[in-house]
């Protein structure tokens, strides 16, 4: 974590996340329906499974942080990896009643032209969007939580999605009545691509994936400084949401004392949890080596 603000911005983010997504879905839909614009329409629609993502992101952030305990005993960080795949299925959803609908349109031939007031909805959309992205991105990135990461990639995806519609609209204007459809497909496909996307990082993280290279190395730096270690003889992590989990086997002399091995294990443990940011606990074992 870079600066103290972020704790504070990432407590925040993801609330604003849902108000905003909230606020742009209904301002899409209302204003895509009376100018007729299918994409505005299909934007609004991805904006409200935004909405219901972030919500779901932001009880996972507070589930997240809870403490571990008996029945828990490595935390309850993987529910952000839940909460995304949760997240990827609304998305998903989403994207086929916007296909649906694109395809219902050109089977039907409604070429209604929308207008400026949807140029001009779109383009506050799009800055809108932005916005969200950058804010949750930074708080998300400083914090590790792929939770939030999520929330902003979606909130990145509004901004591209708007792009098209604004491109669509603009084709309209132009004498392309169909424009503005086929930019509502495309909406469509990109979020399916996104829902795949975020799905597979959900599951991705539940197996149990590693801990960052660099988080990796900086343990082994750690350890290797600590007097009475002769190397680092296996290490494995997995990623318990914002933060991972180690399980450290060093190499120690055969010639040490129980006593001895014991207080060098101990201060392993105790200089990576006070040294290394992103670790909720580690695991110290010895292997004893001549």
């Amino acid at each position: 974590m870079k600066y103290p603000e972020c704790t504070r911005c990432g407590e925040s983010s993801p609330l604003w996340s849902f108000y905003g997504n909230s606020i742009a879905a209904v301002f899409k839909v209302v204003v895509g329906t009376l100018t007729g614009s299918k994409g505005l329409v299909a934007d609004g629609v991805h904006s409200a499974a935004d909405a219901m993502s972030s919500l779901f992101i932001l009880v996972a952030l507070k589930i997240a942080d809870k403490p571990h305990d008996d029945k828990h005993p490595y935390g309850y960080g993987k529910i952000e990896y839940i909460s995304t795949i949760c997240a990827s299925v609304f998305l998903f959803l989403g994207a086929g009643s916007i296909f649906i609908d694109a395809l219902h349109t050109f089977k039907q031939g409604l070429h209604e032209v929308p207008g400026y007031p949807a140029l001009l909805a779109t383009v506050v959309s799009l800055g809108f969007s932005y916005l969200m992205y950058t804010s949750n991105l930074c708080a998300g990135t400083q914090l590790g939580s792929p939770a939030m990461i999520a929330d902003a990639n979606e909130s990145k995806a509004d901004s591209i999605t708007s792009v098209a519609v604004l491109l669509g609209l603009i084709g309209a204007e132009l004498g392309y009545p169909n424009a503005d459809t086929i930019a509502a497909v495309i909406v469509s496909l990109f979020i399916f691509n996104m829902s795949v996307e975020m799905f597979l990082q959900g599951i991705n993280g539940l197996i149990d994936v590693s801990a960052d290279s660099d988080v990796i190395e900086e343990i082994v730096a750690a350890s290797m400084n600590i007097d009475g270690v002769s190397g680092v003889h296996s290490i494995k992590s997995r990623k318990m949401g914002q933060k991972s989990w180690v399980d450290l086997e060093i190499s120690v002399s055969q010639k040490l004392t129980v006593l001895e091995v014991h207080t060098i294990a101990e201060k392993v443990r105790e200089v990576i949890m006070g040294s290394v940011n992103g670790i909720s606990g580690i695991s110290v074992t010895t292997y004893p080596v001549d």
